[in-house]
């Protein structure tokens, strides 16, 4: 009985060792994980292209995400914001899996641009621009299509540097191409965008301060106008004239005016037609007859 029951139990361990060998879990090569369209971080403004996915990877310090938009163009590739979000600025590369944000060289925007937006010679700007979270760079340039494309970059961190107590830091990175848009419309793009998550610590603050208020706002004699009455002085006032077209003419029935009794003994001057004076312009009366 006592030999029995060590067969029956090994057995069962036996068993037991087969059915854990034979099972495996699935594994995935690649560590990002679709989100939906309402966790990515960057959202553009109304009337823009809008959201269809959002590919993201988590890391011990911050997260990134790829924001595929809507495309319409003959351009091959993804029309997307790339988009990191830096917990601690300082960086731990002792981290196994630790988000670092390397500096816009050149060489790297150059290399990035090679790489999502492939065969398309792009050429960096030089003009200044800025948006509501201070100033970035962008590159154009035509494709094989025809399209126009633009790829545009910004890091949004402190300006000054916290050694104890890190800000935080936002990378994004845009690229967009279009079959009937121009420059200034693709550009429209990268202006209009918000930046919809946070980390909840009281020290994570990549904006800096806000910035304080113009200096005559509550201070006497510097009146302020709305927009298009004047500038802060008040020396420059827009009149809008209305332009009276042929149509406008046709419909407006004349005024007559009253008819007056002539004698015919009387002798009235001839006095010529007057014409319409040009639209837009003070009607000036005919000088008096000799």
């Amino acid at each position: 009985m006592r030999k029995a029951l060590h067969s029956l139990a090994a057995g069962a361990v036996l068993m037991a060792l087969s059915a854990c060998a034979g099972r495996s879990d699935l594994g995935y090569a690649s560590l990002m994980s679709e989100v939906p369209a309402t966790r990515a971080i960057v959202v553009p403004s109304p009337g823009g292209p809008s959201v269809v996915a959002v590919l993201q990877q988590q890391y011990q310090d911050g997260l990134s995400q790829e924001i595929a938009l809507s495309t319409a163009s003959l351009t091959s590739g993804q029309n997307a914001f790339y988009v990191s979000l830096l917990n601690n600025t300082a960086g731990n590369t002792e981290l196994p899996n630790a988000l670092s944000l390397p500096s816009m060289t050149p060489d790297r925007l150059q290399r990035e641009m090679e790489e999502r937006m492939p065969g398309v010679e792009m050429e960096t700007s030089l003009v200044y621009v800025q948006n509501r979270f201070g100033p970035f760079g962008f590159a154009t340039g035509r494709s094989s299509a025809g399209d126009l494309c633009l790829y545009a970059w910004q890091q949004i961190e402190p300006g000054e540097p916290a050694v104890f107590v890190p800000g935080g830091a936002v990378s994004v990175r845009l690229r967009l191409c279009d079959a009937d848009a121009n420059v200034d419309q693709l550009l429209r793009v990268f202006y209009g965008y918000t930046i919809a998550a946070y980390y909840r610590q009281e020290s994570w603050n990549p904006y800096g301060d806000p910035p304080s208020p113009p200096k005559q706002l509550g201070e006497k004699d510097a009146p302020i106008y709305p927009r298009g009455l004047g500038d802060s002085r008040g020396s420059a006032t827009i009149v809008r004239r209305r332009n009276v077209t042929e149509r406008d003419r046709q419909v407006t029935s004349p005024v007559q005016a009253p008819r007056r009794t002539i004698d015919k003994d009387m002798i009235v001057p001839a006095v010529p037609l007057e014409t319409a004076p040009p639209s837009g312009y003070p009607v000036v009366p005919p000088p008096p007859s000799q």
